[in-house]
């Protein structure tokens, strides 16, 4: 029998807000209060504090003085710097893959998420566009599951909620096309497959290299 895990409030209240931050029923830069929030779930502000101290960390709260907890506010700097940061997991990643012989793996991870992708094209209901960014990250971070290494995903499972919001920005601000992203997997997956290590690495950065203009 598995050992029962007890849960927090403090922890329920940190997944109930990042869920709302996640799914965005906070916006970006919104402001979070505790009093309504107090008042909600009819707990004391300590938990709700500590929670929002845990999102901080994360970065997807930020604190202002004299202006309490918001959603992080999605800027041209914040917005750059978390695609520069994926890169950075994502070759790395690849290479620990090539030396660990982890590429049959990864190949049939990522074709899973492809079609699961492919399945969602034509539907364009709010709750799809949600699910649709969620596959494209877990393709692109098959490379880090494959790897198997506990310390490496416990950084991406913080990162990975910051990159989800980071995505879903770029998909409203340019009105993401969905077979445009899929075809931008699929070369990604065919330099994989056929070995070639440069192409790999020439189809990721191409497939992060927008950024919008610093202000």
């Amino acid at each position: 029998m598995s050992a029962f895990k007890k849960t927090t409030m403090k922890e329920q209240v940190y997944h109930l807000i990042k869920e709302r931050i996640l799914n965005q029923t906070y916006s970006f830069g919104e402001k979070i209060n505790m009093l309504e929030l107090s008042q909600e779930l009819g707990i004391s502000n300590s938990p709700i504090r500590e929670a929002l101290s845990l999102l901080e960390s994360e970065r997807l709260v930020s604190f202002t003085p004299n202006a309490g907890p918001s959603v992080v506010n999605m800027d041209a700097a914040f917005f750059n710097e978390t695609k520069q940061a994926a890169i950075v997991f994502l070759l790395g990643s690849y290479d620990q893959c090539l030396q660990h012989n982890r590429i049959p793996e990864l190949i049939s991870e990522m074709e899973n998420c492809l079609s699961r992708q492919k399945k969602l094209i034509h539907d364009q209901s709010p709750e799809s566009n949600h699910e649709f960014a969620r596959i494209s990250i877990e393709f692109d971070f098959s490379l880090v599951r494959v790897l198997q290494n506990q310390i490496v995903e416990h950084m991406y499972s913080h990162f990975s909620n910051l990159l989800l919001l980071v995505v879903l920005y770029d998909h409203q601000l340019h009105n993401a096309d969905r077979k445009k992203n899929i075809a931008e997997h699929e070369l990604i997956l065919e330099a994989i497959k056929s070995g070639n290590s440069e192409e790999v690495r020439k189809s990721f950065y191409a497939h992060y290299n927008r950024y919008i203009d610093q202000p």
